[in-house]
């Protein structure tokens, strides 16, 4: 039975170890109940949260924007541009547009590239 991160924040030192060890969670020598939980939770796939979170990150991977750079570019945290035609998220195009040798590039301009 897998428990909730609520009911896992309920339990012991020895209790969290052991829930730890039947779940080949690796704790990587972490002794307080804080800790021990934070390790616990980055491999809990049953937290109700976490799974919200997994939806709202795959549906917002699915707005993809294409935009077209004249340059190679990196940007910090956000990825690399590579010249002619690139499919990013629709967050990181936000920024990347600010520069002057990016532009968005419509669907059918990218078809046409392309051959379809």
């Amino acid at each position: 039975m897998k428990l909730t991160m609520e009911d896992l924040s309920k339990k012991t030192v020895m209790e969290l170890k052991s829930y730890a060890k039947k779940n080949n969670i690796d704790l990587f020598g972490v002794t307080t109940k804080l800790e021990i939980l934070e390790v616990i939770a980055s491999f809990h796939p049953n937290d109700p949260k976490a799974e919200e979170t997994k939806e709202e990150k795959k549906q917002k991977e699915s707005e993809k924007v294409a935009l077209y750079s004249t340059r190679n570019i990196h940007w910090n945290g956000l990825g690399n541009l590579s010249v002619g035609y690139n499919i990013v998220s629709k967050e990181a195009s936000e920024q990347m547009i600010t520069h002057k040798c990016v532009r968005i590039a419509s669907p059918q301009e990218v078809a046409s590239y392309y051959g379809k």
